[in-house]
């Protein structure tokens, strides 16, 4: 069991789920700037699917990543509260996981195949951008943050007490 001394940073204090649902914030703000599509290395193309726009859909992605780092830095207070970046994570992954569905069954050209493009009849393979894999990891993150928040303990739940427990005398 270690002493109060040898106790780091990140344990003292508690800032590691917040720390992680940060790192999770970050990775969902960057994924939703990245384009679902992209052309493969190798093949001349592009896809314009509007990623100067900060439609809607990011803009809700960005606010559940905002509330699960709020949500981690509740719950320094209120250990329950650790169930916010937990519910942040899982809207995320489910968001990413709904995106290559989409992007899966709406395309008319299969991904990670070979085909030729019809207007130019030239050979062109779609393949995933950065922005499923860069959801599911902020998702994780959320997720992970939560996780760490609940498994944290207080000072009195370890027997870590400044003064000896009250005695009793009959």
């Amino acid at each position: 069991m270690k002493n109060r001394r040898e106790e780091t940073f990140v344990e003292s204090y508690g800032v590691g789920p917040i720390l992680l649902s940060v790192a999770g914030l970050v990775a969902v703000i960057v994924g939703v700037q990245q384009g679902v599509l992209h052309v493969a290395p190798g093949y001349q193309g592009t896809i314009n699917a509007s990623a100067e726009a900060f439609d809607r859909r990011k803009w809700l992605l960005a606010g559940v990543g905002i509330a699960g780092v709020a949500g981690a830095v509740a719950s320094l207070r209120r250990k329950r509260l650790s169930v916010v970046p937990v519910a942040a994570g899982a809207v995320v992954v489910f968001e990413a996981v709904r995106t290559i569905v989409l992007a899966a069954t709406g395309l008319p050209y299969p991904l990670f195949t070979e085909t030729t493009y019809r207007r130019s009849g030239d050979p062109v393979m779609f393949v995933l951008g950065a922005e499923p894999f860069l959801l599911v990891a902020g998702g994780c993150l959320f997720v992970a943050a939560g996780v760490a928040g609940l498994r944290r303990r207080r000072g009195r739940e370890t027997g870590d007490e400044l003064s000896s427990p009250p005695s009793t005398s009959l």
